[in-house]
């Protein structure tokens, strides 16, 4: 089903029906793959399971000593995420 689809079938104006939707959106922080609203499907597929964030960059977890990802798997496990920063001498 369209947005016009959608604005026609209520009467109402397809920017106005763009802005109500943004507003719930922002009211409940959704994005794509959002744990809360997600199915089993979608959180077993979500594309970011594999990756981690390392120096501000996003790489993927196999690509990270063990011990490291370890560390990720146990944080996710208990509901948390996990960025790591490596030092430079």
């Amino acid at each position: 089903m369209t947005a016009e689809q959608i604005s026609e079938y209520f009467g109402s104006k397809n920017s106005t029906v763009s802005n109500k939707a943004r507003q719930i959106k922002d009211m409940f922080n959704l994005w794509h793959f959002s744990p809360e609203f997600s199915t089993q499907r979608m959180t077993e597929s979500n594309p970011f399971n594999n990756m981690v964030m390392m120096d501000g960059f996003i790489v993927p977890l196999d690509t990270i000593p063990e011990d490291l990802q370890e560390m990720v798997k146990e944080a996710r496990a208990e509901g948390r995420d996990i960025e790591f920063t490596t030092e430079l001498e």
